[in-house]
Protein backbone atom coordinates (compact mmCIF):
# COMPACT_ATOMS: atom_id res chain seq x y z
CA UNK A 1 0.00 0.00 0.00
CA UNK A 2 1.42 3.41 -0.92
CA UNK A 3 1.15 6.85 0.63
CA UNK A 4 -2.21 7.45 -1.01
CA UNK A 5 -3.71 4.51 0.87
CA UNK A 6 -4.98 3.00 -2.37
CA UNK A 7 -4.55 -0.71 -2.92
CA UNK A 8 -5.43 -2.62 -6.06
CA UNK A 9 -6.15 -6.33 -5.96
CA UNK A 10 -6.47 -7.90 -9.41
CA UNK A 11 -7.75 -11.33 -10.31
CA UNK A 12 -7.65 -12.50 -13.92
CA UNK A 13 -8.82 -16.08 -14.30
CA UNK A 14 -7.53 -16.96 -10.84
CA UNK A 15 -4.23 -15.06 -10.90
CA UNK A 16 -3.80 -12.50 -8.14
CA UNK A 17 -1.71 -9.37 -8.25
CA UNK A 18 -1.29 -6.71 -5.62
CA UNK A 19 -0.12 -3.34 -6.78
CA UNK A 20 -0.25 0.33 -6.06
CA UNK A 21 -1.29 3.46 -7.88
CA UNK A 22 0.73 6.61 -7.27
CA UNK A 23 -1.28 9.47 -5.82
CA UNK A 24 -0.53 13.03 -4.84
CA UNK A 25 -3.94 13.39 -3.23
CA UNK A 26 -3.62 13.32 0.56
CA UNK A 27 -6.17 11.80 2.92
CA UNK A 28 -8.50 14.17 4.71
CA UNK A 29 -10.73 13.86 7.75
CA UNK A 30 -14.05 12.27 6.94
CA UNK A 31 -17.53 12.52 8.43
CA UNK A 32 -19.91 9.70 9.17
CA UNK A 33 -22.94 11.76 8.10
CA UNK A 34 -24.35 11.25 4.64
CA UNK A 35 -26.61 14.22 3.90
CA UNK A 36 -27.36 17.80 4.85
CA UNK A 37 -29.75 19.05 7.50
CA UNK A 38 -30.68 22.17 9.43
CA UNK A 39 -30.31 21.89 13.21
CA UNK A 40 -31.44 24.71 15.53
CA UNK A 41 -31.29 27.25 12.73
CA UNK A 42 -27.85 26.16 11.56
CA UNK A 43 -27.17 24.39 8.28
CA UNK A 44 -24.96 21.31 8.45
CA UNK A 45 -23.23 19.83 5.42
CA UNK A 46 -20.80 16.96 6.11
CA UNK A 47 -17.18 17.52 5.14
CA UNK A 48 -17.27 14.66 2.65
CA UNK A 49 -20.12 16.45 0.86
CA UNK A 50 -18.22 19.73 0.81
CA UNK A 51 -15.27 17.93 -0.76
CA UNK A 52 -17.59 16.28 -3.27
CA UNK A 53 -19.12 19.53 -4.48
CA UNK A 54 -15.72 21.21 -4.52
CA UNK A 55 -14.53 18.41 -6.81
CA UNK A 56 -17.59 18.94 -9.02
CA UNK A 57 -16.77 22.63 -9.40
CA UNK A 58 -18.12 24.63 -6.46
CA UNK A 59 -15.92 27.00 -4.45
CA UNK A 60 -15.27 25.79 -0.90
CA UNK A 61 -15.32 29.31 0.57
CA UNK A 62 -18.65 30.06 -1.10
CA UNK A 63 -20.07 26.80 0.23
CA UNK A 64 -19.01 27.56 3.79
CA UNK A 65 -20.19 31.18 3.64
CA UNK A 66 -23.55 30.15 2.22
CA UNK A 67 -24.09 27.61 4.98
CA UNK A 68 -23.91 30.43 7.54
CA UNK A 69 -26.88 32.15 5.85
CA UNK A 70 -29.15 29.10 5.83
CA UNK A 71 -31.50 28.88 8.81
CA UNK A 72 -34.29 26.67 7.52
CA UNK A 73 -34.82 23.72 5.20
CA UNK A 74 -38.08 24.75 3.57
CA UNK A 75 -39.37 27.91 1.96
CA UNK A 76 -38.52 29.97 -1.10
CA UNK A 77 -37.14 32.98 0.77
CA UNK A 78 -33.78 34.26 2.04
CA UNK A 79 -32.36 31.90 4.65
CA UNK A 80 -33.91 28.84 3.02
CA UNK A 81 -31.72 26.00 1.76
CA UNK A 82 -33.09 25.97 -1.78
CA UNK A 83 -33.26 29.76 -2.04
CA UNK A 84 -29.65 30.42 -1.04
CA UNK A 85 -28.06 27.84 -3.34
CA UNK A 86 -30.38 28.71 -6.22
CA UNK A 87 -29.42 32.38 -5.91
CA UNK A 88 -25.77 31.44 -6.49
CA UNK A 89 -26.77 29.16 -9.35
CA UNK A 90 -28.71 32.01 -10.94
CA UNK A 91 -25.76 34.38 -10.54
CA UNK A 92 -23.45 32.07 -12.47
CA UNK A 93 -26.14 31.32 -15.06
CA UNK A 94 -26.61 35.06 -15.67
CA UNK A 95 -22.84 35.44 -15.86
CA UNK A 96 -22.73 32.74 -18.53
CA UNK A 97 -25.49 34.51 -20.45
CA UNK A 98 -23.52 37.77 -20.36
CA UNK A 99 -20.22 36.17 -21.38
CA UNK A 100 -21.68 34.28 -24.32
CA UNK A 101 -22.94 37.57 -25.76
CA UNK A 102 -19.31 38.71 -25.93
CA UNK A 103 -18.14 35.45 -27.48
CA UNK A 104 -15.73 33.60 -25.11
CA UNK A 105 -17.25 30.13 -25.37
CA UNK A 106 -15.01 28.42 -22.80
CA UNK A 107 -15.61 31.08 -20.14
CA UNK A 108 -19.36 30.88 -20.68
CA UNK A 109 -19.25 27.10 -20.44
CA UNK A 110 -17.35 27.30 -17.15
CA UNK A 111 -19.96 29.69 -15.76
CA UNK A 112 -22.84 27.43 -16.82
CA UNK A 113 -21.22 24.32 -15.36
CA UNK A 114 -20.52 26.15 -12.09
CA UNK A 115 -24.15 27.26 -12.03
CA UNK A 116 -25.22 23.64 -12.50
CA UNK A 117 -23.30 22.56 -9.39
CA UNK A 118 -25.01 25.16 -7.17
CA UNK A 119 -28.46 24.32 -8.53
CA UNK A 120 -27.62 20.70 -7.68
CA UNK A 121 -26.85 21.75 -4.12
CA UNK A 122 -30.23 23.49 -4.02
CA UNK A 123 -32.20 20.26 -4.55
CA UNK A 124 -29.74 18.02 -2.67
CA UNK A 125 -30.20 15.43 -1.21
CA UNK A 126 -33.49 14.68 -3.00
CA UNK A 127 -36.54 16.28 -4.56
CA UNK A 128 -39.45 16.40 -2.11
CA UNK A 129 -40.86 19.93 -2.58
CA UNK A 130 -41.90 22.30 -5.34
CA UNK A 131 -38.83 24.45 -4.61
CA UNK A 132 -36.47 21.49 -5.02
CA UNK A 133 -38.28 20.43 -8.18
CA UNK A 134 -37.74 23.92 -9.60
CA UNK A 135 -34.06 23.81 -8.63
CA UNK A 136 -33.65 20.56 -10.53
CA UNK A 137 -35.40 22.03 -13.57
CA UNK A 138 -33.02 24.99 -13.30
CA UNK A 139 -30.03 22.65 -13.20
CA UNK A 140 -31.17 20.78 -16.30
CA UNK A 141 -31.82 24.05 -18.13
CA UNK A 142 -28.37 25.47 -17.41
CA UNK A 143 -26.66 22.13 -18.12
CA UNK A 144 -28.27 22.06 -21.53
CA UNK A 145 -27.20 25.66 -22.10
CA UNK A 146 -23.66 24.62 -21.34
CA UNK A 147 -24.11 21.47 -23.39
CA UNK A 148 -24.51 23.54 -26.52
CA UNK A 149 -20.97 24.81 -25.90
CA UNK A 150 -19.33 21.41 -25.40
CA UNK A 151 -16.60 20.55 -27.91
CA UNK A 152 -19.16 18.08 -29.25
CA UNK A 153 -22.59 19.48 -28.32
CA UNK A 154 -24.63 17.56 -25.76
CA UNK A 155 -27.37 15.35 -27.16
CA UNK A 156 -30.57 14.80 -25.17
CA UNK A 157 -31.68 11.25 -25.97
CA UNK A 158 -35.11 9.93 -25.01
CA UNK A 159 -34.99 6.18 -24.43
CA UNK A 160 -38.34 4.34 -24.45
CA UNK A 161 -39.01 2.74 -21.07
CA UNK A 162 -42.30 1.22 -19.95
CA UNK A 163 -45.00 3.84 -20.60
CA UNK A 164 -42.60 6.76 -21.01
CA UNK A 165 -38.99 7.72 -21.71
CA UNK A 166 -35.76 7.67 -19.77
CA UNK A 167 -34.05 10.96 -20.58
CA UNK A 168 -30.33 10.44 -21.12
CA UNK A 169 -27.56 12.94 -21.79
CA UNK A 170 -25.08 11.76 -24.42
CA UNK A 171 -21.60 13.27 -24.23
CA UNK A 172 -19.21 12.52 -27.10
CA UNK A 173 -15.45 12.95 -27.45
CA UNK A 174 -13.75 15.12 -30.05
CA UNK A 175 -12.32 13.47 -33.15
CA UNK A 176 -13.64 9.94 -32.60
CA UNK A 177 -15.95 8.84 -35.40
CA UNK A 178 -17.51 5.87 -33.54
CA UNK A 179 -16.54 5.98 -29.87
CA UNK A 180 -17.19 3.15 -27.42
CA UNK A 181 -19.95 4.00 -24.94
CA UNK A 182 -20.10 4.11 -21.15
CA UNK A 183 -23.61 4.14 -19.66
CA UNK A 184 -23.25 6.02 -16.37
CA UNK A 185 -25.60 6.03 -13.35
CA UNK A 186 -25.24 7.85 -10.03
CA UNK A 187 -26.71 7.43 -6.58
CA UNK A 188 -29.88 8.54 -4.83
CA UNK A 189 -28.59 12.14 -4.61
CA UNK A 190 -26.42 12.39 -7.74
CA UNK A 191 -28.46 12.70 -10.93
CA UNK A 192 -27.56 12.87 -14.60
CA UNK A 193 -26.37 16.50 -14.67
CA UNK A 194 -24.03 15.99 -11.68
CA UNK A 195 -21.32 14.06 -13.50
CA UNK A 196 -19.77 16.66 -15.82
CA UNK A 197 -16.42 16.66 -13.98
CA UNK A 198 -15.72 12.88 -13.99
CA UNK A 199 -17.11 12.56 -17.52
CA UNK A 200 -14.17 14.65 -18.77
CA UNK A 201 -11.78 11.84 -17.79
CA UNK A 202 -13.73 9.41 -19.96
CA UNK A 203 -14.01 11.79 -22.91
CA UNK A 204 -10.23 12.28 -22.82
CA UNK A 205 -9.84 8.51 -23.28
CA UNK A 206 -12.14 8.55 -26.32
CA UNK A 207 -15.35 7.28 -24.71
CA UNK A 208 -18.85 8.59 -25.21
CA UNK A 209 -20.81 8.77 -21.95
CA UNK A 210 -24.57 8.55 -21.50
CA UNK A 211 -25.93 9.64 -18.11
CA UNK A 212 -29.49 9.16 -16.92
CA UNK A 213 -31.77 9.27 -13.88
CA UNK A 214 -32.78 5.91 -12.48
CA UNK A 215 -36.47 5.19 -11.79
CA UNK A 216 -37.62 7.06 -8.70
CA UNK A 217 -35.13 9.92 -9.04
CA UNK A 218 -34.74 13.16 -11.00
CA UNK A 219 -36.72 12.98 -14.24
CA UNK A 220 -37.44 9.31 -13.51
CA UNK A 221 -39.84 10.07 -10.65
CA UNK A 222 -42.84 8.94 -12.68
CA UNK A 223 -41.77 5.39 -11.77
CA UNK A 224 -41.33 3.90 -8.31
CA UNK A 225 -37.84 3.66 -6.88
CA UNK A 226 -36.29 0.30 -7.67
CA UNK A 227 -32.80 -1.04 -8.11
CA UNK A 228 -32.78 -3.34 -11.10
CA UNK A 229 -30.98 -3.86 -14.36
CA UNK A 230 -34.12 -3.11 -16.41
CA UNK A 231 -33.50 0.63 -17.08
CA UNK A 232 -29.84 -0.01 -17.87
CA UNK A 233 -30.78 -2.71 -20.34
CA UNK A 234 -33.34 -0.39 -21.93
CA UNK A 235 -30.52 2.07 -22.60
CA UNK A 236 -28.31 -0.73 -23.90
CA UNK A 237 -30.95 -1.91 -26.36
CA UNK A 238 -31.59 1.63 -27.58
CA UNK A 239 -27.96 2.67 -28.00
CA UNK A 240 -27.14 -0.60 -29.76
CA UNK A 241 -29.21 0.74 -32.66
CA UNK A 242 -27.02 3.82 -33.13
CA UNK A 243 -24.63 3.89 -36.08
CA UNK A 244 -22.45 6.68 -34.62
CA UNK A 245 -21.18 4.57 -31.70
CA UNK A 246 -18.95 1.52 -31.42
CA UNK A 247 -21.77 -0.78 -30.36
CA UNK A 248 -19.40 -3.73 -29.97
CA UNK A 249 -17.93 -1.95 -26.95
CA UNK A 250 -20.53 -0.76 -24.44
CA UNK A 251 -19.67 -0.65 -20.75
CA UNK A 252 -21.45 0.45 -17.57
CA UNK A 253 -20.37 2.61 -14.65
CA UNK A 254 -22.45 2.98 -11.49
CA UNK A 255 -21.81 4.54 -8.13
CA UNK A 256 -23.65 3.95 -4.84
CA UNK A 257 -27.28 3.09 -5.67
CA UNK A 258 -26.34 3.17 -9.34
CA UNK A 259 -23.38 0.92 -8.52
CA UNK A 260 -25.74 -1.71 -7.20
CA UNK A 261 -27.76 -1.51 -10.39
CA UNK A 262 -24.58 -1.75 -12.49
CA UNK A 263 -23.59 -4.85 -10.53
CA UNK A 264 -26.96 -6.38 -11.40
CA UNK A 265 -26.11 -5.69 -15.04
CA UNK A 266 -22.79 -7.53 -14.64
CA UNK A 267 -24.61 -10.50 -13.13
CA UNK A 268 -26.59 -10.94 -16.37
CA UNK A 269 -23.40 -12.12 -18.11
CA UNK A 270 -24.63 -10.51 -21.32
CA UNK A 271 -21.93 -10.95 -23.99
CA UNK A 272 -22.88 -7.61 -25.54
CA UNK A 273 -21.53 -5.82 -22.44
CA UNK A 274 -17.79 -5.15 -22.47
CA UNK A 275 -17.19 -4.36 -18.80
CA UNK A 276 -18.87 -3.05 -15.64
CA UNK A 277 -17.60 -0.70 -12.93
CA UNK A 278 -19.45 -1.05 -9.61
CA UNK A 279 -18.39 1.70 -7.22
CA UNK A 280 -19.53 1.69 -3.56
CA UNK A 281 -22.22 -0.87 -4.43
CA UNK A 282 -23.79 -2.30 -1.27
CA UNK A 283 -24.92 -5.92 -1.59
CA UNK A 284 -27.06 -6.41 1.54
CA UNK A 285 -29.78 -3.78 1.27
CA UNK A 286 -33.17 -4.76 -0.09
CA UNK A 287 -33.93 -7.90 1.88
CA UNK A 288 -35.07 -10.69 -0.42
CA UNK A 289 -34.19 -8.47 -3.40
CA UNK A 290 -30.67 -7.69 -2.19
CA UNK A 291 -27.70 -8.43 -4.38
CA UNK A 292 -26.52 -11.00 -1.86
CA UNK A 293 -29.87 -12.79 -2.04
CA UNK A 294 -29.60 -13.23 -5.81
CA UNK A 295 -27.22 -16.16 -5.37
CA UNK A 296 -24.69 -14.63 -7.77
CA UNK A 297 -22.47 -13.16 -5.04
CA UNK A 298 -20.23 -15.34 -2.91
CA UNK A 299 -21.16 -18.54 -4.76
CA UNK A 300 -18.05 -19.05 -6.84
CA UNK A 301 -17.08 -17.49 -10.16
CA UNK A 302 -20.61 -16.61 -11.27
CA UNK A 303 -19.94 -13.31 -13.09
CA UNK A 304 -18.26 -13.58 -16.48
CA UNK A 305 -18.48 -9.89 -17.44
CA UNK A 306 -15.19 -8.11 -16.60
CA UNK A 307 -15.85 -6.31 -13.32
CA UNK A 308 -14.16 -3.53 -11.36
CA UNK A 309 -15.18 -3.20 -7.70
CA UNK A 310 -13.98 -0.14 -5.79
CA UNK A 311 -14.75 1.88 -2.68
CA UNK A 312 -13.24 3.32 0.46
CA UNK A 313 -12.46 0.89 3.26
CA UNK A 314 -14.60 2.67 5.87
CA UNK A 315 -18.03 2.44 4.29
CA UNK A 316 -20.37 0.61 6.70
CA UNK A 317 -22.87 -0.03 3.91
CA UNK A 318 -20.22 -1.67 1.69
CA UNK A 319 -17.41 -2.98 3.91
CA UNK A 320 -14.25 -4.58 2.61
CA UNK A 321 -15.57 -8.07 3.35
CA UNK A 322 -18.54 -7.47 1.04
CA UNK A 323 -16.31 -5.99 -1.65
CA UNK A 324 -14.17 -9.11 -1.44
CA UNK A 325 -17.25 -11.33 -1.87
CA UNK A 326 -18.22 -9.36 -4.97
CA UNK A 327 -14.70 -9.34 -6.41
CA UNK A 328 -14.26 -13.09 -5.81
CA UNK A 329 -17.49 -13.73 -7.74
CA UNK A 330 -15.96 -12.41 -10.97
CA UNK A 331 -14.04 -14.60 -13.39
CA UNK A 332 -12.15 -11.49 -14.49
CA UNK A 333 -12.16 -8.91 -11.74
CA UNK A 334 -10.32 -6.07 -10.05
CA UNK A 335 -10.74 -4.76 -6.51
CA UNK A 336 -9.52 -1.27 -5.66
CA UNK A 337 -9.44 -0.40 -1.94
CA UNK A 338 -9.37 3.36 -1.46
CA UNK A 339 -7.55 3.86 1.83
CA UNK A 340 -9.55 5.43 4.67
CA UNK A 341 -12.28 6.70 2.35
CA UNK A 342 -15.91 6.34 3.37
CA UNK A 343 -18.88 5.80 1.05
CA UNK A 344 -17.65 6.30 -2.54
CA UNK A 345 -14.39 7.86 -1.22
CA UNK A 346 -14.81 11.17 -3.04
CA UNK A 347 -11.39 12.40 -1.87
CA UNK A 348 -9.87 9.92 -4.33
CA UNK A 349 -11.92 10.95 -7.39
CA UNK A 350 -9.26 13.21 -8.96
CA UNK A 351 -6.88 10.24 -8.97
CA UNK A 352 -9.27 7.33 -9.36
CA UNK A 353 -11.53 8.47 -12.20
CA UNK A 354 -8.69 8.70 -14.78
CA UNK A 355 -7.59 5.23 -13.69
CA UNK A 356 -11.13 3.87 -14.05
CA UNK A 357 -11.24 5.33 -17.57
CA UNK A 358 -7.91 3.66 -18.35
CA UNK A 359 -9.19 0.36 -16.95
CA UNK A 360 -12.08 0.60 -19.39
CA UNK A 361 -9.67 1.38 -22.23
CA UNK A 362 -7.85 -1.87 -21.50
CA UNK A 363 -11.08 -3.89 -21.37
CA UNK A 364 -12.33 -2.33 -24.61
CA UNK A 365 -9.05 -3.19 -26.35
CA UNK A 366 -9.92 -6.87 -26.22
Amino acid sequence: MNRSGMMIVRAVYGAVLIGVVASLFSLMAVSTSYAQNVQDGRAVLPERRIRAYKYLGADEDIIRQTLTRIVRQEGDAPGGWVYEWSAIGKYYENLGDEIIQRGPRREALDAYMTSSVYYALAWFPNITSDEQDQAYADQLRVYQKGGKLFDVPLEVVNVPFREGNLVSYLHKPVGVAKPPLVIYSGGVDQYKANHYRPIQDYLEKGFAVATFDMPGFGEGRQWPREQSSEPHMALLEYYLKRDDLDTKHISFFGQSYGGGAALRVAMLNDPRITAVVAMCAGIRTGGDNSLLATGKIGKGKTITTPLLVLNGTRDPSNPVADMMLTYESAVEGDLWLLGLGEHCAVEYYPVVMPHVAQWLVEKNAK
